[in-house]
Formats: C-alpha cells, structure tokens, sequence
C-alpha cells in the first residue's frame, strides 16, 4: 500500500523566537549630586536677576510719582502765573520768606539779579482795587506753599507731596513795570531730591513764563 496519499503534502515547518532583554541604567549619586547643584545655581541666577528687576521697577515707580507730584506743581503755578498781572517778587529774609504788607506787594517790582524767594502777583479773577487778594508761592522749609490772600496768616496750603523734598526755589522777574517795553515774564529755578526704594534721587527744574495780556 503506497503511503503516500494523492493529493496531499504533509510539511512540518518550524519558527526560531529569539527573546530581547532591555536592561535600563540608571543614574549614580554623584550625576544625581551634579544635577541639583546646576538646577540650584541656575535659580539662585534667576530669582537675583528677579529680584533686582523687581527693585528697579520700584525705584523707577517711586521717581515717576515724585516727578509727576513736582510736575503738577509747577504747572498749576505755570498756568496761574501765565494769566496773573502785576509781578512781584520779593527778596524776603525771614524763614519762611514773609510778603511784605499789602500794598507793597500790589505794585509791580523785577528780580532779575539774584533771584527771591517769594512771588506775588494779581490773578485772572482778582480786585486790582483790593491789596489782599494776591497770589503768593514761597518755600516754606522744604514745602512749597501758596496763598491765595496776599500771604495772611492761615492762608498758607502746601502744594507738593511730603516726600519731596525742596532744597531751593528761586524766581526771577523781569519787565513787570508797565510800558517798559519788555512782556513781564517769571523764571522759575527749583532743586530738591526725595528718597526711593535704593536711595535718593535728586532733580532741578526750570520753567519760564510769559504773561499772556499785552504789557502795553
């Protein structure tokens, strides 16, 4: 009997399985050492650096308020001045400068030699036939001050911040005499400094002004 069936093939065939081992190193002590002191080094760089930045965003904000404060200041007194009549500026020797009576201050006089310490002059809505209603700036200590009744007694209000700190303020007047042929105008010399986070920050300050009515 033939053992061979017609028609059929009988194959055994086999498959080799080879079997991969991944073996994972690990990190020593001394790279795990090495690693924490770069990572502790790299944020004491970066929180210095964080730092500092945050201190001169203070230092750079405590300047920018005082500036502002002094900036107001000046402008109001700009502003007054510009449309003010019958400049008069005062010499005075007392500390805190005292405007001398009244009627002296409600006549016109120059300073241009010098400089004062005091500055009166009739505003836009005064009574040129009432002595007591003149405008007055001085320095009171380290305070610019201002009156709005010729200098009376109580009648001083503060107009800078008490940070800032006025070491001197000058004003200087020429052509307040009425057809001299020169327009009155004020120049104003102002230095001070204010303490900010870091330090101490000094500035000067310049403003000329012009009158604006025709001194003809």
């Amino acid at each position: 009997m033939n053992n061979q069936l017609s028609g059929v093939r009988l194959q055994v065939s086999g498959r080799k399985k080879t079997l991969k081992v991944n073996t994972v190193r690990g990190f020593t002590l001394i790279e795990m050492m090495v690693a924490v002191t770069i990572f502790a080094i790299v944020m004491m760089v970066g929180v210095g650096g964080l730092l500092s930045l945050v201190a001169t965003n203070h230092r750079a904000q405590a300047i920018h308020s005082v500036m502002n404060n002094l900036s107001a200041a000046v402008e109001g007194m700009s502003r007054s001045i510009r449309v003010g009549t019958l400049y008069n500026c005062v010499a005075s020797a007392t500390t805190p400068p005292s405007p001398p009576p009244s009627s002296t201050i409600a006549n016109p006089q120059d300073c241009a030699l010098g400089g004062a310490r005091l500055l009166a002059f009739e505003s836009s809505t005064g009574n040129l036939t009432d002595p007591n209603d003149q405008v007055v700036y001085r320095l009171n200590g380290t305070q610019l001050e201002r009156s709005l009744r010729g200098g009376a007694n109580g009648s001083w209000i503060a107009i800078t911040a008490p940070e800032v700190s006025i070491d001197s303020f000058d004003f200087y007047v020429v052509g307040s005499a009425k057809g001299d042929g020169i327009q009155p105008r004020v120049l104003m010399r102002i230095k001070g400094s204010a303490v900010v986070p870091g330090g101490t920050t000094t500035f000067t300050v310049q403003a000329s002004v012009v009158q604006r009515v025709l001194d003809i």
